[in-house]
C-alpha cells in the first residue's frame, strides 16, 4: 500500500511540474511575444523568497534549452541555472563578466540590454552564441531583492524551435500549392455555409473567380438534396451535414451553366465536416470534380450500346427490348400491330460494284426514308448489312399488309431523282423484299416475332423479290420447317457435289507494301451457276449442325491452296474462318493436322479466324482445340476486333496471334473522332499483347495513310482487292480450287 502511495505522489509532482513548466514557458513566450511587437514597458521581476528562486532553479532544470543568469551592476553573471548550460556550454560562466565570456558583437548587444534591464527597463535581443554559435533569444528584466539593483536574464536556444517553425511554415506552403494546384475543386466553408477558401479548379466549375466565391452559400452554389434522415429538414444541407452521425456525403449532381444560355454540367460533390479536440465543427471541407465529359462519354458508350452506329437507329438488342415492351402493354385480343423486317435486294452487288463506302451511303438513306415513312409511335432498327426491322405499333391485318405494300413500293421509287444515286445508276436497281407478321398479346416473344418475319423475308425473295410476304401462325410453322429442310439439304448437296468455291481477298503487308495474306472466302454454286452468299447459308448450317461438315470442306480446299500458293511464293499465308461450334471440337483439331501433315505444307501459312460473336460453347475445350493447332503452327486471328465486350473476354483466354480490326471503326475513323479515338486504342491493345494487327474495309488511299500512321501491319478491304477467284491474284493458279 506504501509503495502505491509513493508512485501516486510521485505522479502527482510530476503533473504538477509539468503544469508548471508549460505555465512558466508560456508566460516567456507571450513576453517574447510582446517584445518582439515592441512593447517594451517597465517589468519588474520580484521574488518573495528564496522558496520561489528555489522552484524556478528545480523547474529551469527540466527545460534543456532554457538558461537563467541573474546580473549585477558589474555585468557579472552572479548567478547561472538551467539545464541549457551545458548544451550552451556556459557551465563556468558563474562569477564572471560579460566582458570575460562573450564575443565582441555580443557584448555590444548584451551590455545594451543587461544595463536597461538594471535601469528598470526590460529588453529581448537575439544573438548568436559566442561558444555554440546557435541562435539565441535574451530576456533581460529588471530584478529587485537587495539594495542594488540586478538584472534577471533568461537565455533560449531558438535553433531547433526555428526549425521546427521552418519545417511546419514548409508544410503548410506545400499544403497550400497542394490545394491550390489540385485538379479536384477544393472549397472551406464555416459551420453556416459560408465559403472562406476556394482553389481555381473550384472556381472553374462556376466559370468565375475566387472573390465571387468568397461568403457565398455553399447552400445555394451546390444544390445538394437534403441530408437523409436529417433531424432538421428545413435546414439547408450544410448545418444537416453537421448534425448528422458520419458527418461525411458525397451526390452525383447537376450544376446549372453560368447563364441560362449555358449547358448545364454535372459534377460529382463530396463534403466532410472537420471538428476540433472538443467535437464541435469548425468548417466543411468540399471536393468536386467536373465529370461532365465522363457522363457524356458513358451517354455516348450506352447510345452505341443501343444503336447502330451508321445510321443512328436502334440496333437487334435495343428493338427487342422496345418489342417486349409494347408486348407488355397489348392486351389481350387486340390488334397489336406488325412486325417487319426490310431486306434490300442484291445489296452485295451494291457494295461489290461501287464500293462499301456508296454501300454506306445508301443505306443511310434508306434509312432515313424508312424513319420518315414510319408514324412516331411506331420503331425501326437495323439489323444488319441491308436488313432493317420495323415495329407497326397499331393497326390489324388489313391495314398492316396495306402499309407493308405502301413501304415495297416507297423502296422501289424513293432513289429516283436523288443525283448521287442517278450518277452510278443506283435507283434503277433498288428494291426490297418484306417479311411480316402480325403482333400478338401471348405466346410469343421479341426474338420469335423477328425470327418469324425474317423468314417471312426469305419467303418473298423466294417468290421474285421486290415485295412481301405476310404470314399467319400456321404459316410460320409451315415456312419454318421448309426453310430449315430445304436449305439444310441444299448445303448437304453443296459439299457432297463441290459445289462449293473458294475466292479471294488479299491482305496487304503495310510495311513491305505486298500482298501476303489471302482471306478465302467460300461461296456455293446455285442451280443456275450464280454464287450464293455465305450470308444466305452460315447461319443455317450453324443451327442444322452442318457448320463442322462446312468447315472440314473449306479447310481441306484451303490447305490443297496453300501447298500450291507456297510453291509460288514460300511467305504467302492464307486466312480462313471457322464456325464457333467447330472451334473446340477436338475430332475436328484431329482433322485438321491430319491434312497438314498429309499436305506437306508449311502449317504456320494457315490462319484460322473466330469471329467475336461465334458462339464458343466451351472455352476450355477451345483453349485445347487451338493449343493443338498452334502447337504444329497454326496461328489464330480474332475477326471483328473491337465490336463487342466478347474481344476482350476471347483474347484473355484464347491463344490468338492476330486481331483484325472491326471495319465499321476503320471505314469512320477519317470522319468520326470517336472512331479514331477507338482504332488508336485498339491498335494499342494489340500492339501491347504482342500480336499482329490487320484492319479491314480499307476504301480509300486517305484510310490506308491513317492506317499506316497508326501503326497497323496489315490493310484489307476494296481499295487494296475485291474478293475474286484465286487466278485473279496469282496468274499461276490456272485452274481454280
Amino acid at each position: 500500500m506504501r509503495g502505491a502511495e509513493r508512485r501516486r505522489g510521485r505522479g502527482s509532482l510530476l503533473a504538477a511540474l509539468r503544469v508548471a513548466v508549460r505555465d512558466w514557458r508560456d508566460g516567456i513566450d507571450a513576453d517574447s511575444s510582446s517584445a518582439v511587437a515592441g512593447q517594451n514597458e517597465p517589468s519588474v521581476v520580484a521574488v518573495p523568497a528564496d522558496e520561489s528562486e528555489l522552484r524556478l532553479s528545480v523547474l529551469l532544470d527540466q527545460l534543456p534549452d532554457t538558461i537563467l543568469f541573474i546580473v549585477d551592476e558589474d555585468l557579472r553573471y552572479r548567478v547561472a541555472t538551467g539545464a541549457g548550460r551545458r548544451g550552451q556550454g556556459v557551465l563556468d560562466w558563474e562569477g564572471k563578466t560579460l566582458f570575460e565570456v562573450s564575443s565582441p558583437e555580443n557584448i555590444v548587444i548584451l551590455e545594451r540590454a543587461y544595463r536597461a534591464a538594471l535601469a528598470g527597463n526590460r529588453t529581448v535581443v537575439r544573438v548568436s552564441s559566442t561558444v555554440t554559435h546557435r541562435e539565441n533569444e535574451v530576456i533581460a528584466a529588471p530584478y529587485t531583492r537587495g539594495e542594488h539593483p540586478e538584472a534577471l536574464v533568461v537565455a533560449r536556444d531558438l535553433t531547433e524551435i526555428r526549425g521546427r517553425e521552418m519545417a511546419l511554415r514548409l508544410v503548410t506552403q506545400q499544403f497550400e500549392q497542394l490545394v491550390l494546384a489540385s485538379p479536384t475543386g477544393i472549397a472551406l466553408a464555416d459551420p453556416q455555409g459560408r465559403i472562406s477558401l476556394v482553389n481555381d479548379a473550384f472556381c472553374a466549375l462556376f466559370d468565375t473567380d475566387a472573390e465571387s466565391l468568397m461568403d457565398t452559400s455553399a447552400v445555394h452554389l451546390l444544390p445538394l438534396p437534403p441530408v437523409e434522415g436529417a433531424n432538421s429538414p428545413g435546414s439547408g444541407w450544410v448545418e444537416q451535414l453537421i448534425l448528422s452521425p458520419s458527418g461525411l456525403r458525397t451526390d452525383d449532381i447537376e450544376l446549372p451553366g453560368p447563364t441560362v444560355m449555358d449547358e448545364t454540367r454535372r459534377a460529382v460533390v463530396s463534403a466532410v465536416v472537420l471538428r476540433d479536440g472538443a467535437g464541435e465543427a469548425t468548417s466543411v471541407l468540399i471536393n468536386a470534380y467536373d465529370t461532365t465529359e465522363q457522363h457524356r462519354y458513358h451517354e455516348h458508350m450506352a447510345y452505341i450500346a443501343s444503336h447502330d452506329t451508321l445510321t443512328g437507329l436502334m440496333n437487334r438488342t435495343a428493338f427487342e427490348r422496345r418489342l417486349d415492351e409494347h408486348l407488355a402493354s397489348c392486351r389481350d385480343g387486340e390488334d397489336c400491330g406488325a412486325v417487319l423486317v426490310v431486306d434490300v435486294d442484291n445489296f452485295r452487288d451494291i457494295n461489290e460494284q461501287l464500293g462499301h463506302r456508296a454501300g454506306d451511303d445508301f443505306i443511310v438513306a434508306l434509312a432515313g426514308m424508312i424513319s420518315r415513312w414510319v408514324r412516331s409511335t411506331d420503331a425501326v432498327a437495323r439489323l444488319g448489312a441491308d436488313e432493317f426491322a420495323v415495329l407497326l405499333t397499331e393497326g390489324d391485318r388489313a391495314q398492316a399488309e396495306a402499309a407493308v405494300n405502301s413501304l415495297v413500293a416507297q423502296v422501289r421509287d424513293g432513289f429516283r431523282g436523288l443525283e448521287q444515286f442517278e450518277a452510278v445508276g443506283l435507283e434503277r436497281r433498288v428494291t426490297a423484299s418484306i417479311g411480316a407478321v402480325s403482333v400478338f398479346s401471348h405466346g410469343t416473344t421479341a426474338a420469335d416475332l423477328l425470327s418469324d418475319a425474317d423468314l417471312a423475308m426469305f419467303h418473298a425473295k423466294q417468290h421474285g423479290r421486290n415485295g412481301y410476304s405476310f404470314l399467319e401462325p400456321s404459316e410460320v410453322l409451315a415456312a419454318r420447317a421448309s426453310n430449315q429442310i430445304n436449305w439444310t439439304a441444299k448445303i448437304l448437296a453443296a459439299i457432297e457435289n463441290d459445289q462449293l468455291v473458294l475466292h479471294g481477298q488479299p491482305i496487304l503487308d503495310l510495311t513491305s507494301n505486298k500482298i501476303t495474306a489471302l482471306e478465302l472466302l467460300v461461296r456455293m454454286i446455285d442451280d443456275d451457276g450464280s454464287l450464293i452468299s455465305p450470308a444466305q447459308f452460315i447461319s443455317v448450317a450453324e443451327q442444322s449442325g452442318l457448320a463442322v461438315m462446312l468447315d472440314e470442306w473449306v479447310v481441306t480446299h484451303a490447305i490443297t491452296c496453300l501447298g500450291r500458293l507456297q510453291q509460288i511464293d514460300p511467305t504467302i499465308t492464307v486466312h480462313v474462318n471457322l464456325s464457333g461450334r467447330s472451334v473446340g471440337d477436338l475430332d475436328f483439331a484431329d482433322f485438321i493436322a491430319t491434312r497438314l501433315l498429309e499436305s506437306g505444307v508449311d502449317a504456320s501459312g494457315l490462319v484460322l479466324e473466330l469471329t467475336e460473336t461465334a458462339a464458343v460453347s466451351n472455352i476450355d475445350s477451345a483453349q485445347a482445340f487451338m493449343r493443338t493447332l498452334t502447337a504444329l503452327g497454326c496461328v489464330f486471328a480474332l475477326d471483328d476486333f473491337g465490336v463487342g465486350y466478347g474481344s476482350f473476354y476471347y483474347l484473355k483466354h484464347l491463344p490468338f496471334g492476330i486481331v483484325k480490326l472491326d471495319g465499321e471503326f476503320v471505314s469512320g475513323s477519317e470522319r468520326d473522332p470517336l472512331d479514331l479515338l477507338v482504332m488508336s486504342s485498339l491498335v494499342s491493345i494489340g500492339k501491347g499483347l504482342g500480336m499482329v494487327t490487320i484492319a479491314e474495309f480499307v476504301e480509300d488511299a486517305n484510310s490506308l495513310t491513317l492506317l499506316e500512321s497508326l501503326g497497323v501491319d496489315g490493310a484489307q478491304g476494296f481499295y487494296i482487292g475485291r474478293p475474286a477467284p484465286l487466278e485473279h491474284y496469282f496468274p499461276q493458279l490456272d485452274v481454280a480450287v
